[in-house]
């Protein structure tokens, strides 16, 4: 018969193990802290190393592997070509934003738009409008309510950021700061976060191959597809003269990451608006413009970056898009889709190799 006492529950290594996680999520909870009043330049500097790193390698070769030479170029290089210019681009946008209402105001006031709705009836599209349903819409007064509560929600983003401008240089100067470091340590901290991964050595390298590919597809498939349809429809807006390019041309940039319409939600009205208005030649040209340097390129640059790096679920991509822009604002365009995208890719993970296990 064994008459040993059985061990405590409450032993000495078990309080020590308990002592040091309790403290190690405490420092992490203060660490959180300290850095989230800065998470956004942080995640910012992330997607702009990621997108240049690739440049990053090859001139750290160029320059002999001096490491902090080619750190301190590409953090120069993305000062003066990548966030300048996004900087006066959203000076203007929010310009453009600020005098949208006061346009489609005057618009108004001066009959141009009840001039514009007539021919709209008289036309082909006029026996669209004469069904019930949307007889009984006040379509009138629903564009002028949507363009203002448009115009006034990115005038009041963007506008934000160029009011605290103490905090936006803050911001600024934190992220080129961040950037230089991903630059330079970037590998390194890669390293050093795959080795406390919770997954055995043979699993991390596949768990972070799939996260890196998930994470890269997304950038290159969504937003630099987005980014290209963005100018493309800004520049054409600009050739043919449809006032305020730049706002359009951004909204293009949101629409194109929609599963459903994607950006000829903007550039098809703003062709509609020119024939409308007696401006047929430039409606055509607008209308190739779109089909052929906006829409059609989507065909084949969206499945070349993304190629089967990542697979996004429409529906889910939708949500997350949409889901984003109202938690997280602007940000959201970006965190949104991450989120989901990430989200498949563990689901993923635990289905290859714990669930069929």
């Amino acid at each position: 018969m064994n008459n040993r006492p059985s061990p405590s529950f409450l032993n000495r290594e078990r309080i020590i193990v308990a002592a040091f996680f309790a403290i190690f999520i405490f420092l992490l909870y203060q660490a959180a802290r300290l850095v989230t009043p800065f998470v956004t330049s942080i995640i910012w500097a992330a997607v702009v190393v990621i997108v240049l790193y690739p440049l990053y390698e090859k001139l750290r070769i160029c320059v002999k592997g001096k490491e902090n030479l080619a750190a301190g170029l590409m953090t120069l290089f993305t000062l003066v070509l990548v966030i300048g210019p996004a900087v006066l681009l959203f000076m203007l946008l929010t310009a453009q934003a600020a005098d949208l209402y006061t346009a489609a105001a005057d618009f108004v006031q001066s009959g141009r738009l009840t001039e514009l709705w007539n021919r709209v009836k008289t036309s082909t599209m006029g026996y669209m409008l004469s069904y019930p349903f949307l007889a009984e819409l006040d379509v009138k007064s629903r564009i002028i309510k949507g363009l203002s509560d448009l115009s006034t929600a990115v005038a009041g983003q963007l506008g934000a950021l160029l009011k605290n401008i103490l905090l936006a240089i803050l911001d600024l100067f934190i992220m080129l700061f961040v950037i230089f470091f991903f630059f330079r340590d970037g590998k390194k901290y890669t390293v050093e976060l795959v080795a406390i991964l919770p997954f055995p050595e043979g699993q991390k390298k596949p768990v972070m191959e799939k996260l890196v590919n998930t994470f890269s597809a997304v950038i290159n498939g969504l937003f630099l597809v987005a980014l290209f349809q963005g100018i493309m429809t800004g520049l054409g807006f600009f050739i043919v003269g449809v006032p305020f390019p730049v706002f359009w041309g951004f909204l293009t940039c949101i629409a194109s990451l929609l599963p459903v319409g994607g950006s000829a939600l903007i550039w098809v009205p703003g062709a509609l608006y020119l024939f409308f208005t007696g401006s047929t030649t430039r409606a055509i040209l607008l209308l190739i413009w779109g089909v052929v340097l906006v829409s059609l390129p989507d065909n084949f640059l969206r499945p070349l970056l993304i190629g089967r790096k990542a697979k996004l679920p429409t529906f889910f991509l939708f949500l997350g898009i949409l889901g984003g822009i109202q938690t997280y604002g602007i940000l959201g365009i970006l965190f949104g889709p991450l989120v989901v995208t990430l989200l498949t890719a563990f689901l993923q993970i635990y289905r290859e190799e714990y669930a069929e296990r």
